[in-house]
């Protein structure tokens, strides 16, 4: 039998690196710009066209590169910056394996200008597919430019799971951030399609946070200090009042590197445990500097997952010190331990003062509130439960379709008295009733949800090209991240009646659709835009879902609302009444019935 194991080609290898270390254009936007922080640049632009599917071009006044040392940047494994297995443990560059220009230039065609300032001419260096095509003396700034074009051409799978270019530019977006924010000593631009995103001068570090993310949080940030032997960490986090639910305007960088680490994340939590709203966050921009022997960047492709020798050590200083930061501010309450406690304050009773007692309610046990003329109603609704339900399909989805005689019928039925039981609210948050197989339990929050959808996905399919002028047009003033995301879906927003002005960072709100209460219609326009832009849903295919959604989330009944008897009946009524009255519009259960036999088996 012949032998079957060969060596891989290098196009082969380099396509398979490329599946790692280059997943969509955001990484090779990443990569570049990483190169030409290690360069020593100190003016980098970022162009991007078609979300980088046609051209990501990245420029750099850096140090360039020779001749020969520009031929061997694109091999797999070259590297400027590793010569032992030792200077994996002492990094402070960005880039150190050589995977990323060999990964690029296997699956996208590549064009490098580059020259060094003791050099007259640069060189000119093009490769497609990882095939080299030609190098070139050129005439060329001192420098780099690297333009990557047409990514993925030859890996068409590739190309075909990459998402809509909205989604695609928030990447980028994310990456270029993540950059900018730990080198604020240089100038910094990104272009989408000829339009400028970020133009970012030199700053110090607060300017260069409030540049990227807006002017709203430069009163937002308290500064961080905590220098310990283990550990500096210096930064800024935000006020507890200003902590929201999404969290997009978290970072960890750990020696100009960023890093993402669940482990710190618990840390800051803890330290604003109790002084914020629960689900909800605070934005942190946190630089640890430590000495690079104490942990390994190494472990991923993307080099954004590190390991810490001391992690435990360093949890607990950062638990403390952001806790301490927040006392010394004077936004979490401090502890005074030196009030004398007066107990004179504390009221107490003498053995010799009888015990308060109960008040004594008089009621009548036997009252029947369904007598009379409402017991008629009782006994009909009782009726049309047994008409309605088999009590042989308990289990299956309640997907009924009603008439309009039978809109106030709920769902699994109950049992033939059951028009004299109450509904029993649990905590606030759950309605149960008994039904023939057991209990049914309802999600108040998650049926009001189902109920207002339905009730929004109608009224925009019969309003799709209406538009409620305002009287007065609302601004808003956005980071430039959500204004390009809103840019980008002008159209979609559009079509389900928002008109809107685009201008440098500023919305303006001239139309809303008509359905739409004018109070709260820019929190609904953000909470759209924050749902594609955390990438929640797809822009092409679900504009109007999206907005019923959003609207009919916003005003559903919460969690912690009592409700009265008519309430959740009405409620149950509504629900049984929809199409799809077993899940919430997320596809969450709304209604769960707990079986008998389940009940039973509670007290064996």
């Amino acid at each position: 039998m012949a032998d079957i194991i060969k060596m891989m080609s290098d196009a082969l290898a380099n396509q398979i690196a490329a599946g790692e270390v280059i997943q969509r254009p955001a990484s090779v936007v990443k990569e570049l710009v990483e190169n030409s922080v290690d360069a020593g640049a100190t003016k980098i632009t970022v162009n991007i066209k078609d979300a980088g599917r046609t051209l990501i071009q990245v420029t750099d006044n850096g140090c360039g590169m020779s001749e020969n040392d520009a031929r061997m940047s694109f091999e797999r494994h070259a590297t400027s910056k590793i010569n032992t297995a030792d200077d994996l443990f002492c990094i402070y560059t960005k880039g150190f394996r050589g995977e990323a220009l060999a990964s690029i230039a296997a699956v996208a065609e590549v064009e490098l200008k580059t020259r060094r300032e003791e050099d007259v001419m640069g060189t000119d260096i093009i490769i497609n597919g990882a095939n080299f095509v030609s190098q070139t003396p050129c005439n060329t700034p001192k420098g780099t430019n690297f333009a990557v074009k047409s990514l993925f051409f030859n890996v068409p799978a590739r190309r075909k799971f990459l998402k809509a270019n909205s989604t695609e530019l928030q990447h980028i977006i994310t990456e270029f951030q993540r950059v900018v924010l730990t080198h604020p000593q240089i100038e910094f631009s990104l272009y989408h399609n000829d339009n400028i995103l970020y133009q970012l001068p030199k700053a110090n570090l607060k300017q260069r946070i409030i540049s990227v993310f807006g002017k709203s949080l430069n009163s937002e940030l308290i500064p961080v200090e905590i220098d310990t032997s283990i550990v500096k960490i210096t930064g800024f986090t935000g006020k507890p009042s200003t902590s929201k639910k999404k969290s997009d305007k978290q970072f960890f960088f750990v020696n100009n590197r960023f890093m993402k680490n669940s482990y710190f994340n618990k840390a800051i939590a803890l330290a604003y445990d109790k002084l914020v709203l629960p689900d909800c966050v605070p934005a942190y921009f946190l630089y640890f500097d430590i000495d690079p022997h104490t942990i390994d960047v190494n472990i991923h492709p993307t080099k954004t997952e590190i390991n810490f020798e001391n992690a435990s050590d360093i949890f607990r200083l950062l638990q403390a010190g952001i806790r301490e930061t927040l006392s010394k501010s004077d936004v979490a309450p401090s502890i005074d331990f030196d009030n004398d406690f007066d107990s004179e304050e504390v009221p107490y009773f003498s053995k010799d003062i009888p015990a308060p007692q109960a008040p004594q309610v008089n009621y009548n046990p036997f009252y029947n509130p369904f007598e009379h003329e409402s017991n008629t109603i009782a006994r009909h609704n009782a009726e049309n439960w047994e008409k309605l339900y088999n009590p042989q399909e308990d289990t299956q989805v309640l997907t009924q379709s009603y008439t309009s005689n039978q809109q106030t019928m709920l769902g699994e039925g109950f049992a033939q008295n059951s028009a004299e039981q109450k509904l029993i609210q649990i905590k606030n948050k759950y309605i149960i009733s008994p039904v023939k197989s057991g209990l049914m339990v309802i999600d108040q929050s998650r049926a009001h949800y189902r109920i207002l959808y339905e009730k929004y996905i109608s009224a925009i399919s019969e309003n799709a090209d209406g538009v409620q002028t305002l009287l007065y047009p609302e601004t808003i003033n956005i980071d430039t991240q959500t204004f390009a995301m809103a840019y980008d879906i002008r159209e979609e927003l559009a079509s389900v009646g928002f008109d809107i002005e685009y201008s440098e960072n500023i919305l303006t709100i001239i139309g809303i659709p008509p359905f739409l209460n004018s109070n709260n219609a820019i929190d609904i326009l953000k909470d759209i835009i924050d749902s594609y832009k955390n990438e929640n849903t797809s822009i092409l295919s679900s504009i109007k879902e999206t907005l019923a959604k959003t609207i009919a989330r916003r005003e559903s009944i919460p969690y912690g609302k009592p409700l009265a008897q008519q309430e959740m009946q009405n409620l149950i009524d509504n629900l049984f009444a929809s199409s799809s009255p077993n899940y919430s519009p997320d596809g969450k259960p709304a209604v769960v019935i707990m079986q008998m036999d389940e009940i039973d088996k509670k007290f064996i």
